[in-house]
């Protein structure tokens, strides 16, 4: 399984379009508010059904394509919109899907093994008898989230957090000047190759631009009660 995050300030018209016009091994198929298709009535090429689905859908919905592909859109006023992927797919598909998606001009989007993901942006904490888990540093307007398997990071991200896309493209093994100023970077092999290099990471660590959660876990781990750790979170959300 490759999951793939990408965040837009567009609207959603124009993210619709762009999954519309996947091939048929990606494109959505299925429109629902559940984790499951509630009726094979609720299709996509249906454009009235839809339109009004969609209209009435002010948090998000979900899409299904074919077995193993599906779309999460979250909506938030004021916030960005973001689609969260989950592609059992190969891993050339994975990168078809990211750069396809690049014509919707994203904020910035990746894709990985969901354990890259989680060593990214997932802390754990222990507080007594209780686990707590949380996602930290995807604000893309305090920082770049990561660098990833694949990572597409637009120019204007770029600029505004000190990012220079000369420096991520000299430690990745492939980088793919897209239209409209968007960058691909593809930073291992496969997808589980992170694990045997520590080259992204410590690069992550040298730009303050770059999210880095292990500057932020001596933070975590010190929080002496469930007040300061959920402060703490707040903070690097």
């Amino acid at each position: 399984m490759i999951q793939a995050r990408l965040d837009f300030d567009d609207a959603i018209d124009h993210v619709l379009k762009a999954l519309a016009d996947l091939p048929a091994t990606l494109r959505p198929i299925h429109f629902s508010h559940e984790e499951k298709v509630a009726s094979d009535a609720d299709r996509i090429d249906d454009q009235k059904r839809f339109s009004a689905f969609v209209v009435r859908s002010k948090s998000g919905f979900i899409l299904f394509g074919p077995s193993g592909v599906s779309y999460s859109i979250r909506i938030s006023e004021g916030n960005p919109l973001i689609c969260d992927c989950f592609l059992d797919v190969s891993p050339e598909a994975a990168e078809h899907f990211l750069k396809h998606m690049s014509k919707a001009r994203p904020i910035f989007g990746f894709a990985c093994t969901p354990a890259e993901r989680e060593r990214r942006n997932r802390v754990t904490t222990q507080q007594g008898p209780n686990r707590i888990e949380s996602w930290v540093g995807r604000d893309t307007q305090r920082y770049v989230p990561g660098l990833y398997w694949l990572t597409l990071l637009p120019e204007p991200l770029a600029r505004q957090h000190g990012v220079p896309l000369s420096a991520v493209g000299a430690i990745a093994q492939e980088h793919v000047e897209l239209d409209c100023g968007q960058h691909l970077f593809r930073f291992y092999e496969r997808p589980e190759d992170w694990q045997g290099t520590s080259t992204v990471t410590d690069f992550s660590a040298s730009l303050p631009g770059v999210f880095d959660i292990e500057k932020i876990k001596p933070q975590i781990m010190a929080a002496k009660n469930f007040l300061d750790l959920n402060a703490l979170l707040r903070e690097w959300r």
